[in-house]
């Protein structure tokens, strides 16, 4: 059977995949469907034949009883226990049975029984593929296999679907249905073309069972696929966005829930229920990263003993792992820091001869240099140790064809100048240029230490995110590599708010920025508090990107945007800048994130920083207008928690926005006005 024609195939339910296979199959389950059957007879020999054409009326009612039985099964969930009667028997006829309108087939339609409360699901599908294996092939009225269904529920039974996962999965005698989990570009809704183990991870839901039923579901999806280095490290094709980032922003969110602090005594049953259900949840989705990680190398990097232990920063460095989730991994994983697996490499040896895997995908221009950086930052000694065969990091990293600053050679180097020893500097132009060598002869390696290095490494990444069409990706990694750098850090922030204000209000735009930005810009004012400009810059994006917060596991409080914004209106009350972009960011948010997040803003003093706001800026109109409109947004939710709004202290400063800027702000003034307190 033909298998590369789906390697060009654009559409995600396979519906427009030009598979030879795939339509061969399709071409013999449709003779085998009495609704379709070649061999009928012509409509004028139906006719004049009423007896041959009501036999056939009952043939193909008869072929379509298990079907029917099924549907009946999925439309009723409560009858859903006794699907099939025993007195009926699934053969090769009535398991290849296709429905007239839909295409559907009777496997079709038991995959979507998952969702049901029925237990006999798996022994049914496996019936149905024993007695028709072909079905695995064949696409319904949407252009969609069966598998597309066990990918799409978030009803839960995990187990169950793992179980159907591998019957399908071990019934294909081919690689169509590996090479189908290995796409990127599924369909899945109108405008979301997506991996497979993409959906199936974003269709988990929080998994408070201790035996870990969402892990045993991935972790069998993953061994289904052939090359799975490429599917971790696969971005989608509509959005980009990765595996590892998804997980990684649902367990900050999970984490996040697991800790949170609740009014009044935190040691009420129902409190410590509900952090251990998270933490559970939280502990579930970290051994899918660990499963990801660790399936995510390449056959040529992973350790021939079965009973090696598992790392988990050599294997984060090995693909590219989202930038906050590497650093998580190295603060909470420093042991790992300083231990070598069999080849005798530490993490930062991997690092430095890391790459995409194949050729379908490259780093953004400073992922290496960030990595490095963050081994470096915590374990510098590592610089200085030879591998099994004798080489530094410096020595990996240059024969890998690593750049002198994206590639992080410069920072190795300074880690390490001896390790110049073993690099030829004759046969590296590149690097001996960018170590201004004088070419003369009789130079040693510890002069290299006082040769004139270049030094201005922020002035590729400032030119990259002013670029006109830079990728989010390359501005986003351009912000972690750089994190000590004011300029780098404003910079991207404005690049990252021209890109929201390009995106024009579509949503599916501004998501795909938020996913990997927040976090980035988050980083970027905890690394700057004192510079106004980043702050400033930095509050404009957040306001730009709250309409995501709560989609695809984007938080703005499990980030910590919300407490960073706040923060930076408490440090920076004199300007005006800041208290403006400040204010608006903190009513979009609330704007989009209801009473829930309303108490949250309320919780960290947000409340008294917009007030504050207000008193210190009575003069500037876009201050007072959007903290009006802050305070409107915070008051809108009859079930949030806020704290009383004294008319005392609130009545003069609506009445001097009034008074002064009575276009902007005495609409709001006026509600607000209206929900004071005594």
């Amino acid at each position: 059977m033909g298998c590369n024609a789906s390697k060009q195939a654009t559409g995600g339910n396979i519906a427009t995949d030009e598979r030879a296979t795939t339509n061969s199959n399709n071409d013999k389950a449709t003779a085998l469907s009495p609704a379709s059957n070649s061999k009928a007879k012509s409509p004028r020999n139906n006719q004049s034949n009423p007896i041959t054409s009501s036999l056939r009326r009952n043939k193909s009612q008869d072929d379509g009883k298990i079907y029917q039985l099924l549907l009946n099964a999925q439309q009723n969930p409560a009858e859903a226990k006794t699907i099939l009667p025993n007195n009926v028997s699934i053969t090769s006829t009535n398991a290849s049975y296709r429905h007239p309108s839909h295409h559907a087939t009777p496997l079709h339609v038991a995959v979507k029984l998952l969702d049901s409360t029925a237990t006999n699901v798996p022994a049914i599908i496996k019936s149905l593929l024993k007695a028709f294996p072909n079905a695995i092939f064949t696409k319904d009225d949407r252009g969609n296999i069966p598998i597309y269904y066990v990918l799409t529920s978030q009803s839960g039974r995990w187990e169950a679907r793992a179980i159907v996962l591998d019957l399908l999965v071990g019934t294909d005698q081919t690689s169509f249905t590996t090479e189908y989990l290995q796409r990127n570009n599924l369909k899945f809704g109108k405008e979301n073309e997506w991996s497979a183990l993409y959906k199936a991870i974003h269709s988990l839901s929080d998994d408070f069972d201790g035996a870990g039923p969402t892990v045993l579901y991935i972790q069998t999806l993953l061994a289904a696929c052939n090359d799975t280095s490429s599917v971790v490290a696969k971005g989608n094709a509509s959005d980009g966005d990765k595996p590892l980032s998804l997980l990684y922003r649902r367990f900050t969110r999970q984490f996040d829930l697991a800790e949170k602090f609740f009014s009044g005594d935190n040691s009420r049953p129902e409190v410590v229920e509900h952090r251990q259900k998270y933490k559970t949840a939280a502990g579930n989705t970290w051994k899918i990263i660990e499963s990801l990680l660790q399936d995510g190398l390449e056959a040529d990097h992973q350790e021939d003993d079965d009973e090696a232990p598992f790392r988990t920063v050599h294997c984060a460095v090995q693909v590219e792992t989202p930038p906050d989730l590497l650093r998580y991994i190295v603060e909470t994983n420093a042991d790992d820091l300083g231990m070598a697996d069999h080849t005798g490499r530490l993490p930062l040896h991997y690092a430095a001869i890391s790459k995409p895997p194949g050729d379908k995908s490259r780093y953004p221009a400073f992922y290496t240099k960030y990595v490095v950086d963050e081994l470096l930052y915590k374990y510098p000694e590592a610089a200085s140790f030879k591998d099994n065969d004798g080489n530094y990091p410096l020595t990996l990293a240059v024969r890998s064809g690593k750049h002198w600053i994206g590639g992080g050679l410069k920072s190795l180097y300074e880690a390490y100048p001896e390790a110049l020893e073993q690099i030829n500097l004759d046969t590296h132009d590149a690097l001996r240029n960018a170590l201004s060598l004088e070419e003369s002869t009789g130079v040693t390696p510890k002069d290299y230490k006082n040769s004139d290095i270049i030094q201005d490494e922020h002035h590729d990444a400032i030119m990259l995110v002013q670029q006109k069409n830079v990728e989010v990706s390359e501005v986003v990694t351009s912000l972690w590599a750089h994190e000590e750098d004011p300029g780098v850090q404003m910079l991207g922030c404005m690049a990252l708010s021209r890109m929201i204000e390009n995106a024009d209000g579509n949503p599916s735009q501004i998501l795909r920025i938020a996913m990997s930005a927040v976090p980035a810009v988050v980083n970027a004012m905890k690394a700057h508090g004192n510079e106004q400009i980043v702050q400033e810059k930095a509050c404009a994006t957040l306001q730009g990107l709250a309409v995501c917060d709560g989609r695809r596991e984007v938080s703005f409080v499990a980030s910590g945007a919300v407490a960073a914004i706040v923060g930076a209106m408490q440090a920076h009350v004199s300007d005006p800048a800041v208290q403006e972009q400040g204010c608006g960011a903190l009513s979009q948010i609330m704007k989009y994130g209801g009473d829930d997040r309303a108490t949250i803003v309320a919780s960290v003093s947000g409340l008294t920083a917009i007030v504050n706001a207000m008193a210190a800026h009575r003069g500037i109109v876009a201050v007072q207008r959007n903290a009006c409109i802050a305070l409107k947004e915070m008051t809108e939710f009859p079930h949030a928690n806020l704290p009383d709004l004294p008319r005392s202290h609130l009545e003069p400063l609506l009445e001097s926005a009034r008074r002064q800027f009575p276009d902007e702000c005495e609409p709001v003034a006026k509600i607000l006005e209206l929900r004071l307190s005594q």
